[in-house]
């Protein structure tokens, strides 16, 4: 293991209710490495079975919860089905001055929210493998009526493409899968005291081997044609100098694969040479090697 920067984070994890945002929580909380508090909501809707206030919950009145917000006391809130949901500020704050990275487990509109204004913000957004199985997750609860469950249902088919607002994007299809996705990401942003070699940096040590021995001859021709952009005063020379076409190729073909495999599939396929030979053949028809910017979107 080895040291890196520890920063306390403000973690937003959010997606569509019914993903499964609790359960892979509750796996997380359990790895002392990631030196994770979690936010407690407050929320104006009743309490379930074996909710706790103050664990759970704070379940306050609608008078005290439109009080909290003319008081700037939360970090977001949202309204769903006749009832708010916010993030008390103070004990958040409380938290990541005491050390701790704090999870927001919180719906989109939330989280759009605590994205937008606050700082040192990571975004997580959970998606359900297909809506099916979303749908057939809520109506396992066997706690809400069908109206609400539909409610639900239309409200995931809005924020399902609001997914590209956040910095990763993680499929839930198992929570085990899950769980491993969210551990190496919080790793490899520095979100934890203590880190193992992530995933993500095998994952760039195997395509900087597979660049070398395969895609050098591409290399040297994007370095050219980037050096006549130049030369034809279409970039500054600093941004030329700056520019490393084969550390951009390889953080390009790195993070395409990477982003892509959290949002689906088997987070042990990033290891597998072949599986990632086949993926950076395929990616490589994607590279504009007549630009610096690229994009990460497959």
């Amino acid at each position: 293991m080895h040291k890196r920067e520890y920063k306390p984070r403000m973690i937003v994890v959010s997606g569509p209710s019914g993903v499964g945002k609790g359960s892979i929580n509750s796996k997380l909380r359990q790895d002392e490495h990631l030196n994770l508090a979690f936010s407690v909501s407050m929320t104006t809707r009743q309490p379930r079975d074996g909710e706790i206030n103050g664990v759970h919950y704070f379940f306050v009145t609608r008078e005290e919860f439109e009080k909290a917000i003319a008081q700037h006391e939360l970090i977001e809130y949202a309204e769903f089905v006749g009832n708010y949901y916010g993030t008390p500020r103070k004990y958040v704050e409380q938290q990541m001055k005491n050390g701790k990275n704090v999870i927001l487990e919180i719906e989109v509109d939330g989280a759009t929210q605590a994205i937008k204004n606050e700082k040192n913000v990571l975004s997580i957004f959970l998606m359900p493998p297909t809506l099916q199985e979303l749908a057939t997750r809520l109506q396992g609860r066997q706690s809400e009526a069908p109206e609400v469950i539909k409610a639900r249902l239309d409200k995931a088919m809005l924020e399902v493409p609001l997914k590209h607002n956040y910095q990763y994007v993680v499929e839930n299809d198992t929570v085990e899968n899950a769980v491993e996705k969210m551990t190496d990401i919080l790793e490899k942003e520095h979100a934890a005291i203590t880190q193992n070699i992530t995933i993500y940096d095998q994952l760039k040590k195997l395509v900087t081997q597979i660049v070398k021995t395969n895609y050098m001859f591409f290399v040297e021709n994007w370095e050219f044609n980037i050096k006549t952009l130049k030369d034809k005063g279409l970039i500054t020379t600093k941004e030329y100098k700056n520019f490393d076409a084969e550390e951009k190729l390889i953080h390009t073909l790195t993070e395409n694969v990477y982003h892509r495999n959290l949002a689906h599939g088997d987070f042990k396929d990033l290891l597998d040479e072949k599986y990632l030979i086949g993926r950076v053949e395929r990616l490589m028809f994607k590279i504009n090697f007549f630009s610096i910017a690229q994009k990460y979107d497959d």
